[in-house]
């Protein structure tokens, strides 16, 4: 309520600054000659696919070694079958392993998707943070000059970053999908007629939260090529919000867009808005704060 109450003009006027930024970054990186950063985004859902195609496979093994040991040892696997049992129920028990394999086979694979559906957005901060960093200290050595030396050290740092902004990200919604259902349930069970009007409010209050966390997860990024530590990048951040909530909002929309929101929000998504939250940050009039 904190964050929907405080969009004043100003914040509604950042609000827009921001969505005119991000469609302005696709021309900013041509004319910059930064287009091989749009590679990253590529390279992290291919990276991320293959890594799920093979905790899917070995996982999908391991199910399969289990149910042939429980058959085993329970004397229904082909192998330790007894021979004295009838052709009938042989091959009854035949088929019935062999669709139960199917069916544990296909269970494992919706299993793996359905993580791969929670997870996949904060896999993919955390993977494209580093290169989101060096994106936004390139952009600030065009703006202003000031350089930030290239180390595997602050590289590993960005890595870390990256994951502690997935993770509080990963929890905001957990806590926020909790909070909503208990919300429901308790109004529909003692008002539901108020159910139906606050439905739309309560998921606009979730989605606009969201929004502003996702873009916090951009704009620290970019505030730690200032030097600001992660307490001062939220204080600076809510001076932003208006920013922050609509780079967001561009990340929370490109992965609304049904079964192709994933690799949409990787090719359109980090980087693109890594770069607009840093033009908006080093073209902007506000005061850089002092890190020290």
């Amino acid at each position: 309520m904190a964050l929907l109450g405080s969009m004043t003009s100003p914040a509604i006027q950042q609000l827009f600054a921001a969505w005119g930024a991000w469609l302005r970054s696709f021309g900013y990186l041509k004319r910059e000659n930064l287009r091989a950063y749009h590679l990253v985004g590529p390279g992290a859902i291919v990276s991320l696919s293959c890594l799920g195609w093979l905790f899917s496979t070995r996982l999908n093994a391991a199910v399969q070694s289990a149910l042939h040991w429980v058959l085993a040892l329970a004397g229904l696997d082909s192998d330790t079958r007894s021979a004295e049992t009838p052709e009938f129920w042989s091959n009854a028990l035949s088929w019935g392993v062999s669709h139960l394999e199917w069916l544990l086979h296909w269970g494992v694979m919706a299993i793996v998707f359905w993580i791969k559906v929670k997870i996949m957005k904060y896999l993919l901060l955390t993977m494209t943070a580093p290169f989101m960093g060096l994106l936004s200290a390139a952009i600030r050595t065009k703006e202003t000059g000031q350089s930030t030396p290239f180390s595997v050290s602050g590289f590993l740092h960005d890595v870390f970053r990256g994951f502690r902004a997935a993770f509080v990200l990963f929890v905001l919604e957990m806590s926020l999908t909790l909070a909503l259902a208990v919300s429901g349930l308790l109004l529909t069970v003692f008002a539901s007629p108020l159910a139906l009007v606050l439905s739309p409010v309560l998921f606009v209050m979730s989605w606009t939260v969201g929004s502003y966390f996702y873009g916090a997860a951009v704009f620290d990024v970019v505030f730690e090529q200032e030097g600001l530590d992660w307490k001062r990048s939220i204080r600076r951040g809510w001076q932003q919000k208006g920013h922050l909530t609509g780079i967001g909002m561009v990340f929370s929309l490109l992965l609304a867009i049904p079964i192709f929101g994933t690799y949409m929000a990787a090719i359109l998504g980090p980087i693109p808005c890594a770069a607009a939250a840093s033009t908006l940050t080093f073209q902007s009039s506000l005061p850089a704060e002092n890190p020290s």
